[in-house]
């Protein structure tokens, strides 16, 4: 029998992910800690309980500890990460974190789930954006490959990405969801309806455009007790945030109790909010997967998303895709939802039966086919 292909899977960048890649990092890290292959080996670097229990570089942090975390992690790809990939004489390193080493032992694998960094620059500190983009671009330039989330995210991708015959395979993540039973005798935190989002308030979600929408909404007496719930935190970097637009947006127009901003808040909360929500709604301008969709239908909620690629590839025929991207146009979409219960009915079935689409099973069926295609030219 042939010796299993290993695969070396650095998981460093789980000390300070959020949403998106966060929840892929784990999502992976369960599938290869629950399941063996016949012919692939996957070794997880560093230890993924350390990492749980370590609390340095999680949350807002202050600058030196950002520029601390940027130079160990730099490190690691530059000089750790070679010498693991001989330590475990590997085949390939695979790096879900967007950034592959410059050289390692075997092929080197990366996750770019969008192409945010080159869309989005002034975003970014210019001087930091410049040394991560030449890294990232040096780590693909030999015996590199990418995946990405999404058909929209390659097409992207391949537009900035200027490296002749560099593949670039689309594996899309697993949601690690099932069908969620409403809980009996549970009491929900609003008792009005509302709709939904969770997310960081970063200004690529398009948040004040919502939040303008609402406030339309509910000048119509119909819809004057419904309520909107934002769940999430700032945004990690001032540039990108927009927490304060959106205060300073609700005490202009007197929106204070009809806006819900509770922060991050606990699993058995968030649980509690999409349980009772009456809709969610996603009205983002940049996303490069948009798990929160499949979230939302796996609770049964009809979605509402801009007309992003990556969303509406992603929520397919089962959402109601805004095509105008104005506070109008998305209060056009919250009344119809709201008024038609027949078509919000509809709607989470059909959320239902998309979500299947995006099994952990079939996440990893094909990982396992990339990786192969990968390892074997």
């Amino acid at each position: 029998m042939a010796p299993k292909k290993k695969i070396l899977i650095d998981i460093f960048y789980l000390h300070v992910a959020q949403t998106g890649i966060k929840t892929y990092i784990e999502s992976l890290c369960d599938l290869v800690e629950n399941n063996k292959t016949a012919d692939l080996e996957f070794v997880v670097t560093p230890d993924r309980k350390k990492i749980s229990s370590s609390t340095f570089f999680k949350g807002k942090t202050r600058f030196w500890k950002n520029l601390l975390f940027q130079s160990v992690y730099f490190f690691r790809k530059l000089f750790v990460l070679p010498l693991l990939s001989h330590m475990h004489k590997t085949d390939a390193v695979f790096s879900p974190d967007i950034l592959s080493p410059i050289w390692a032992r075997g092929k080197k694998v990366s996750v770019i789930h969008d192409a945010f960094f080159w869309e989005n620059p002034s975003h970014y500190n210019a001087v930091w954006l410049k040394v991560y983009l030449t890294f990232l671009k040096a780590g693909l330039q030999k015996n590199a490959y990418v995946l990405t989330v999404s058909e929209h995210s390659k097409q992207q991708i391949k537009k900035f990405i200027e490296i002749p015959d560099l593949q670039i395979e689309v594996v899309y993540p697993s949601s690690n969801l099932t069908r969620k039973e409403a809980s009996i005798g549970q009491h929900a935190l609003i008792r009005q309806p509302y709709f939904l989002h969770v997310g960081v308030m970063e200004k690529r979600k398009n948040l004040t455009t919502l939040v303008q929408a609402f406030a339309e909404l509910v000048q119509d007496p119909e819809f004057s007790d419904y309520k909107l719930v934002l769940v999430g935190q700032p945004g990690p970097r001032r540039p990108l945030d927009d927490h304060a637009n959106i205060l300073a947006f609700i005490e202009q127009h007197q929106l204070q109790g009809k806006l819900v901003l509770p922060g991050y808040v606990s699993k058995e909360a968030l649980d509690n909010y999409y349980q009772h929500a009456l809709a969610y709604v996603f009205p983002s301008l940049n996303e490069g997967f948009g798990m929160p969709i499949l979230e939302a239908f796996s609770y049964g909620l009809p979605v509402i998303v801009s007309d992003q690629g990556t969303l509406v590839e992603v929520g397919g025929s089962a959402v109601l895709k805004v095509t105008e991207n104005t506070p109008q146009g998305f209060k056009v979409a919250m009344e119809l939802v709201a008024k038609d219960k027949q078509l919000s009915a509809e709607m989470a079935q059909r959320g239902y039966q998309r979500l299947q689409e995006f099994s952990s099973s079939d996440f990893y069926l094909s990982l396992q086919r990339t990786f192969r295609k990968i390892l074997h030219e």
